[in-house]
């Protein structure tokens, strides 16, 4: 038994390991890259600042068509590149080419998806912020503010894609360190289990002769116990028996000579109602007759010994508005078993509720 809770405490351990390991591992893979987003976003959002400074520098001598070429005058990329709206209006997107393609297209239309729609509504006016959006299924960095201009809003955004920032090599050795300490951990892992495996083959056969006896002492305690079932069913006077251990009884009644038996069924409107139908027997009932909890509401009442007469007016005595008779036989002789002539009356009974219930004595 110590060697098994070794077993145990050692497994238990290595995979408790393993699994925080594993949970570490996944949290800083899923958290360490739109973190650094974060980062690079606030640096990002210095180089909108200037460009909000270079356009404010053009006063009122400028043009709307000096505010593009500023824009377009920045280097621009696949990977980074800026926007101009004003008010719903698309000015510029990437370069002179790209924004010929958006002519006449609203803001709203190129920034498409929950978080790119937010980002565009939260921007404030003279107030550089930034967000990691979403378009077309691509991540970017998106920085960007709005600005006035000649009495007209403007919006200036810088949008970078997320693998141009997430593909420096710094990166790439902190991603390939998680892969590694995770790669050990599995290795460790298999190497404990693969020790372990040994261990337990050599117990196996022990296990297994402990199993067998566990199953033969089982058995011998179900046999003790039904032969203690059976040596309490003249001991009926405090116990209910369930329907599966009726079969047990009859035989044992018709093989020790009991007669003349008197099978009597009742039927309860309520568990209630069954529940207080027990207790009223316990103090009208003597020990010769057997009580069995019958399925749905029913209750049998097997009467041994018991002359007709005087089994009926028990059975008269005990109904009641909510418990009443649904059926009785009495057997005086002993010409087939008590079994095979219960079954017969049983079936009978059943069919005879049927009808009562649906109304049809025909």
């Amino acid at each position: 038994m110590k060697r098994k809770l070794n077993f145990f405490l050692v497994t238990g351990l290595a995979v408790i390991f393993a699994i925080a390991a594993d949970i570490f591992a996944v949290y800083q893979l899923n958290n360490y890259e739109t973190r650094f987003l974060e980062i690079y976003g606030a640096q990002q959002d210095g180089y909108v600042k200037v460009v909000l400074e270079q356009v404010n520098r053009l006063g009122g001598t400028g043009t709307e068509e000096s505010v593009t070429e500023i824009i377009a005058s920045l280097d621009a990329t696949a990977s980074r590149y800026w926007t101009l709206s004003k008010g719903n209006s698309l000015l510029f997107v990437k370069s002179v080419m790209e924004t010929g393609r958006y002519q006449g297209f609203a803001d709203g239309t190129y920034y498409a998806g929950e978080t790119a729609s937010a980002f565009l509504d939260g921007l404030k006016r003279n107030q550089v912020g930034h967000q990691v959006i979403s378009l077309d299924g691509d991540r970017f960095v998106a920085s960007g503010t709005v600005f006035g201009w000649k009495g007209e809003d403007y919006r200036i955004c810088l949008l970078t894609y997320d693998k141009a920032v997430l593909e420096d090599n710094m990166l790439l050795e902190c991603r390939n360190s998680i892969i590694i300490v995770l790669s050990l951990v599995l290795a460790l892992l298999i190497i404990l289990s693969m020790a372990m495996s040994r261990k337990i083959s050599k117990q196996q056969y022990q296990i297994g002769r402990q199993e067998s006896r566990e199953i033969w002492q089982n058995q011998q305690l179900e046999q003790l116990d039904m032969q203690l079932k059976q040596e309490y069913a003249f001991s009926a006077s405090r116990h209910v028996f369930r329907q599966c251990m009726l079969d047990g009884f009859l035989d044992a009644l018709y093989e020790k000579g009991a007669h003349p038996l008197h099978f009597a069924v009742f039927l309860a409107d309520s568990k209630e109602a069954r529940e207080t139908f027990f207790g009223k027997m316990q103090e009208m009932l003597d020990n010769n007759v057997l009580r069995f909890a019958m399925e749905g509401q029913k209750v049998l009442l097997v009467f041994a010994g018991y002359q007709k007469a005087a089994s009926e007016r028990l059975v008269g005595e005990l109904e009641s508005g909510e418990v009443h008779k649904a059926a009785d036989l009495y057997c005086g002789g002993r010409e087939e078993s008590y079994k095979e002539q219960f079954y017969r009356f049983w079936e009978a009974a059943g069919t005879w509720e049927t009808q009562r219930h649906t109304g049809n004595t025909g």
